[in-house]
Formats: C-alpha cells, sequence, structure tokens
C-alpha cells in the first residue's frame, strides 16, 4: 500500500471480470490488486496488506472456497473480510459453505456496481477505523502510562508529605481573627523553646518578627523566627484559612528551612518541571480531541452522501431495527412506489401493515432467521400500497446498524411489470404449442375428410337414392370441416373480408338459433337496449361474431343447471357499441376467473377449453376487447366491445 491507498485484492481467472471488478471500484484511495488464481492471491497476502478481498469461486487449480479457507487458517489475515462472486454456486448449499470457510458475505452474478461499492466502501471504512482505532489506543495507551507514571510519582509525594506530618518538626500554628493562638503542635517546644500551654492566647507576632497582618494569604514567606531565648533563625511561613462553624480561623505552618532550604529548593524545580509536562500533555490531549472531532465531522459527511445516494437509489430502501418491525426510514422512491403522499405516511408504520396477509408466516420465518444470524437469500413477495393496489416484489434484506441500534437495511424491487411480461410470456407460448396443435389436428382430420366427401358423392352419383341419408352425411361432413376450420384459426388466422354488418339483425339471429336449447334447459333470452339499435352497425364477419355471441350464450345456459334468464344488453359507448350477456347463474370464483380463457383450462366435464379462448382472438381481430366479470351466487356477465360506424 503506498502512501494513504487502501489495498483491495480482486481474485478471477477471468480477465474480463477483472477488468469489470476494477472499473466499477476505480478510486484513487484504492490501490487495486489483480490476481488471476487461488495461487496468486495466497502469495498476495504474504506481501501486503488487504483491507477487503473480492473472490470468484469458481477457479481452476484452487478454488475460492480452499483459497479463503488457507487465508483464514493464516494469523495475520484470519480477520481479513472476504467476499464471494460468483454466477455459478448460487445454491444454498454453496452459500451456506462460502459462509463456513470465512466468507463475510456472498454477492451472486449479475452484480448491481451500486451495492458492491457500497458494500467494499463499508469494509475499507471498518478498516481504516480499526486501523485509526488501533493508532488511538496506542497513543491512549501512552499517555496513560505516562498519566501512571505522574500519579504515582505524586501519590509518592503525598505519602512523603504524610509521613513528614506525622514526623514534621515543622510548626503548625491555627489562631483566629484576632490573632489569638487557638492550637499548636508539638513540634513548636522544638523549634522555638515554648510549650503548648505557653502559647495558647498569646498572638501568633511572638514566633516571628513583623505582623501576621503582613503575610499574604495561601503563599509561601521567607522570614525571621523568635525563640523563647531571644534567639533567631530562617523560617518559612505558609497562611491559610478556612471557615469553621461561621468563623474564620487561619492555619500557619512556620518551618525551619536553615537545614532543608536548598533541598526545598530543588523539590521546587522538579514540581515546577512536571507541571510543565502535564501542560504539555493536556494541549497534546486538547489536540487528540480537536482530531477526533474533525474525524467525527468527515464521518457525517459520509452518513450524508450515504444518504443521499440512499435517496435517489432506484430500489426501495426500507430501514426498521432486527428487534422492531416498525418502520425507521423510507427514501423517496419507496414512497412512490407504496403510493404515499409523504415519508410521514410510511415511518412508524409495521411492516406487516405493507406485506400480503398471505406472506405473514414466510416473512416472520424470515426475520427470526435473520435475528439468530443465518443468511437470507433474496426473495418475492407481495406489497399492499397505501392506495390498496398490490405489487410484486424482490426482496434483499443486509443487516447493518443504523443510529447506533441493530437494524435491516430492506432493498425492496417493484418486479410488478417483470412478473407480467412473464405470465404473458407463458400465455403466448402456450398459444404457440396451441396453434401448432391446432394446425396438426387440422392436417390430419381434413385428409380423411376428403375422401369420405368424394367418395358419398360419387355413391350418391352411381346408386342415386330418394333416401336422404347421403345429404345427411355430406351435410355433416361439411360440419366437421367448417369446425376444423375454426379450429385453423388457433394455428393461422384467416384474411376474411370485412363487410358491415347490422347489430339488430345479428342479436336477432343469435336469439332465434339458440332460443331452442334455452327452452330445453328452461333458461329465457332477453334484450334491452339503452337506445335504437337499428341503425347501428360494425365492420366484421358475421358469422365469427355470431360464433361468439352463440359461444358465450352456450355457456351461460350450462351455468344455470336449474333455469334462469339471460340478458343482451347494447350501450353506445363513444365509437363503441358495448354488447353485454348477463345471466343469473352461480358465478366464478375469484381464484378460477383470471384463468377463464387461457388454452385447455374449462370447468366442463367435457370441455376443451378453446372456445373461449377462440371467441377473445375473433373480438380481438375485429379491434374490440372480450371482458368476464362475474359474483359468486350472483351470476357473470360477459361484455364485448366493438367499434361502430353509424349507416347514412
Amino acid at each position: 500500500m503506498e502512501g494513504k491507498e487502501v489495498n483491495i485484492l480482486l481474485v478471477d481467472d477471468r480477465p474480463e471480470n477483472l477488468l469489470a471488478l476494477e472499473a466499477v471500484l476505480n478510486s484513487p484511495d484504492y490501490c487495486l490488486i489483480q490476481a488471476n488464481s487461488g495461487m496468486e492471491a495466497l502469495k498476495w497476502v504474504l506481501k501486503k496488506e488487504f483491507a477487503v478481498i473480492l473472490m470468484d469461486v469458481q477457479m481452476p487449480e484452487l478454488n475460492g472456497f480452499e483459497t479463503a479457507k488457507m487465508i483464514r487458517e493464516r494469523e495475520k489475515t484470519k480477520d481479513v473480510p472476504i467476499i464471494f462472486n460468483t454466477a455459478l454456486s448460487q445454491t444454498l448449499e454453496n452459500i451456506l459453505y462460502g459462509y463456513s470457510v470465512g466468507a463475510i458475505d456472498y454477492i451472486l452474478k449479475p452484480v448491481d456496481p451500486i451495492i458492491l461499492k457500497c458494500k467494499v466502501d463499508g469494509f475499507v471504512s471498518m478498516y481504516l477505523h480499526k486501523k485509526k482505532v488501533i493508532e488511538q489506543n496506542a497513543v491512549i495507551s501512552m499517555r496513560t502510562k505516562e498519566l501512571e507514571t505522574v500519579s504515582a510519582e505524586l501519590r509518592k509525594r503525598e505519602a512523603m508529605a504524610r509521613a513528614v506530618g506525622e514526623t514534621s518538626i515543622d510548626t503548625i500554628v491555627s489562631f483566629n481573627e484576632a490573632g489569638e493562638i487557638l492550637s499548636v503542635n508539638p513540634a513548636v517546644t522544638s523549634m522555638f523553646g515554648y510549650s503548648n500551654h505557653e502559647l495558647i492566647g498569646e498572638r501568633v507576632d511572638i514566633l516571628f518578627e513583623f505582623s501576621i497582618d503582613d503575610v499574604p494569604k495561601r503563599a509561601n514567606v521567607d522570614t525571621i523566627g523568635l525563640r523563647k531565648n531571644k534567639s533567631v533563625f530562617p523560617i518559612e511561613i505558609h497562611l491559610a484559612d478556612a471557615a469553621v462553624e461561621n468563623e474564620k480561623i487561619y492555619v500557619c505552618t512556620i518551618r525551619d528551612i536553615t537545614e532543608r532550604k536548598q533541598y526545598f529548593d530543588q523539590l521546587e524545580g522538579l514540581v515546577v518541571e512536571r507541571t510543565k509536562e502535564l501542560y504539555k500533555m493536556n494541549k497534546n490531549l486538547h489536540r487528540e480531541i480537536d482530531e477526533k472531532k474533525a474525524t467525527l465531522k468527515k464521518l457525517y459527511e459520509s452518513e450524508e452522501k450515504y444518504r443521499l445516494l440512499v435517496e435517489k437509489a432506484p430500489e426501495t430502501i426500507i430501514v426498521r431495527k432486527v428487534k422492531s418491525d416498525k418502520i425507521t426510514f423510507i427514501n423517496e422512491t419507496g414512497v412512490q412506489l407504496l403510493k404515499a403522499k409523504s415519508k410521514d405516511d410510511i415511518i412508524g408504520m409495521s411492516m406487516y401493515d405493507l406485506i400480503h396477509t398471505s406472506y405473514h408466516d414466510r416473512a416472520k420465518r424470515i426475520f427470526r432467521d435473520l435475528q439468530e444470524g443465518l443468511p437470507v437469500l433474496p426473495y418475492e413477495e407481495k406489497f399492499i400500497c397505501l392506495n390498496g393496489e398490490i405489487i410484486d416484489i424482490q426482496v434483499k434484506i443486509i443487516p447493518f446498524v443504523y443510529g447506533g441500534e441493530e437494524s435491516l437495511h430492506i432493498v425492496i424491487r417493484d418486479i410488478t411489470e417483470i412478473k407480467r411480461n412473464q405470465e404473458f410470456i407463458q400465455q403466448t407460448e402456450k398459444l404457440s404449442v396451441v396453434g401448432e396443435l391446432a394446425a396438426g389436428i387440422a392436417h390430419e382430420i381434413r385428409n380423411p375428410l376428403t375422401s369420405l366427401k368424394g367418395f358419398t358423392q360419387l355413391l350418391d352419383h352411381e346408386f342415386s337414392t330418394e333416401s336422404g341419408y347421403v345429404d345427411i352425411m355430406i351435410s355433416e361432413i361439411e360440419r366437421i370441416n367448417t369446425i376444423v376450420g375454426e379450429l385453423l384459426l388457433l394455428a393461422k388466422p384467416t384474411q376474411d373480408e370485412f363487410r358491415q354488418v347490422c347489430l339488430e339483425d345479428l342479436l336477432e339471429n343469435v336469439q332465434m338459433l339458440m332460443s331452442a336449447q334455452a327452452n330445453l334447459h328452461g333458461v329465457v333470452i332477453e334484450q334491452s337496449h339503452a337506445q335504437p339499435i337499428q341503425h347501428l352497425r360494425f365492420n366484421g364477419v358475421e358469422n365469427k361474431i355470431k360464433q361468439v355471441f352463440i359461444n358465450i350464450i352456450k355457456n351461460a345456459i350450462e351455468a344455470m343447471e336449474s333455469g334462469g334468464k339471460i340478458t343482451l344488453e347494447t350501450t353506445k359507448v363513444d365509437s363503441n357499441i358495448l354488447i353485454a350477456f348477463h345471466d343469473t347463474g352461480s358465478g366464478i370464483p375469484s381464484h378460477v376467473l383470471h384463468k377463464i380463457g387461457n388454452p385447455f383450462y374449462t370447468t366442463k366435464e367435457k370441455g376443451t377449453g378453446l372456445g373461449l379462448m377462440i371467441s377473445k382472438s375473433i373480438i380481438e381481430s375485429h379491434e374490440g376487447e372480450l371482458r368476464i366479470n362475474s359474483v359468486l351466487g350472483e351470476g357473470t356477465t360477459v361484455e364485448v366491445l366493438l367499434p361502430v360506424c353509424e349507416s347514412l
């Protein structure tokens, strides 16, 4: 690591992958070192110190798992964060094995660059923080030792002072504001020649040659002591005052400095020197405090940058505490996704207020796994937006610390449109298979039909008879051929000639054709129109629309086993006509309704599941729309919307 750069080791046997990782992590603060194999990675960790290692799992000779295990076995590299980055080993077993050999994270390809950059930046920050803490601990340890040395010296001096006090030959005199002596210690006798009772009540000035009023408080003063025998000697006086029961008392320490003056001077010099050292240490501590404040400021700035990145992220980001299901943070993307007016509408809500009830048990199980420290892979569930809309989402949860508490960083991706596209693709694939099957069936049926029709006509020509059997046979063969032609609509729509069709005539014809079957089942067919329809016409193929209407009415009749009523209602909507077929049947359950129209899906015992699908295809070829609404126990309504043109 040169200068202040942080070493990051990139391990992958594919150069293009290394180049991609280097492009994502490129930074003047990082020294990115590449290794093309596990052996090369082991050589690098022996040479340099790394903040984080990004390692591919699938590598020749020595794979990522084995390399990580060997790195962990080395004392100096056992704590280096290792992030596995792979596109192949994505099974839960491989992921758990990756964590067991020492991985700190397991990222699956394709990698989101922002997430990878944030994770690496986070591990680098922890690495730098750890180094900073080690350096600070070393400084603090050194300062602590110095302070302990000074403290020990001070305690030593204090102990010496107590010992001196107990065996001191210094005279200690206490007196009141009038200067009258209140007490003296035994040393006064050896120093001044007076007994205790001789001094009690006398003025303190009897012990030295100038007035006590001239001695400054709390200061050391050198003067001349006066013994009882009138001899004199050099002394040092220290005067202090204290309040005792609302009375000011003065304490005067008198020291004979004849022999100890030189020692005291040396001691005083030592104290001055030590005081300077303490002042210098205090100054250094203030400087360290300022440095920590600057570091804290930078940390806040980093948090602000992270918050800005989170706010502008294309995915919804939610933060909640590990021990609570309440939402503590959501970004603006999440506010828009959940159709809220502001963050205040969501913050404080329970996660289970957003998760669809059918996913509650699964979500609780996942959160329990997270609390136990188990890894959780991205998973899918449904969210309920604040406006009641249900959306499909993909969830990825990352444990981290937020506001000083263990929290969960929840990344939510809206996959509603992806789900719809997948369903559309599946539906298209089904239709393609149905079309191919229909074409094959139609081809195999029409070949024998040609022979049957030809030989039947030949028999009629050679053995003419008045019996109508031959005509019936030819009519039925033609009917089979017509059904086969309808089946071919699934394989290849025909280019029919569109003509103007009278809606009134078409509905009357359909009602007349279906009235016999309706009477057999006790069903009544009625028409109800919001306005006259005599002049309403649409461009289309009459037989195909008739086929659709007949199929709808036939399904309605079969849905009313005990009889009922079918109502044909027409309403003009802008440039379209809405034809609604209402029945009074038992209705369709909601879990079945969305499957109606899928190939081969039917609720009838002998149904094929193709009728409604063909009907929908016919209506769409007329630039119209077919919709089904049903309420269980109340009946079903099929709506056909067709563009119309009024006749001149």
